[in-house]
């Protein structure tokens, strides 16, 4: 069986979901929506991007998403970024930094399966409409 696919949908899903990480990380004021808002949408990001190119059951896709999602987490709370020495100021450092994190929150978790729920949701559709046999 072939795992890899490609579909464009997805990648323009994943695209779209990728400049509103940016922006609310950008322009989004501390609270909700930045802490929380932005923790819900990235495991829905790394669902897209899967579903871009790995021909998987989405409900698989959706359980790799959220446990990378909570790896990344878990790796925060073992002080990652001191591991690799993340503290430089290059533009490559400045990015992981970011995209790794640096402290471990138990809300983020949540915020996760949140994101999880979400991207089972983006499922449902789909299965309503599916022909019984």
């Amino acid at each position: 069986m072939n795992t890899f696919t490609f579909r464009p949908h997805w990648l323009l899903a994943a695209l779209a979901l990728l400049v509103v990480e940016v922006a609310i990380a950008r322009y989004a004021p501390p609270g909700v929506l930045r802490g929380f808002g932005g923790d819900v949408l990235v495991v829905v990001l790394v669902y897209a991007l899967l579903r871009t190119c790995v021909a998987q059951p989405a409900a698989r896709l959706a359980l790799w998403a959220l446990l990378f999602a909570c790896v990344i987490e878990c790796l925060q709370g073992l002080g990652m970024v001191d591991v690799l020495g993340l503290h430089g100021q290059t533009a490559l450092h400045r990015v992981l930094r970011i995209a790794l994190g640096a402290t471990f929150d138990v809300w983020d978790l949540v915020a996760y399966g949140c994101g999880w729920l979400l991207c089972r949701a983006l499922d449902l559709p789909r299965l309503a409409f599916r022909p019984t046999r």
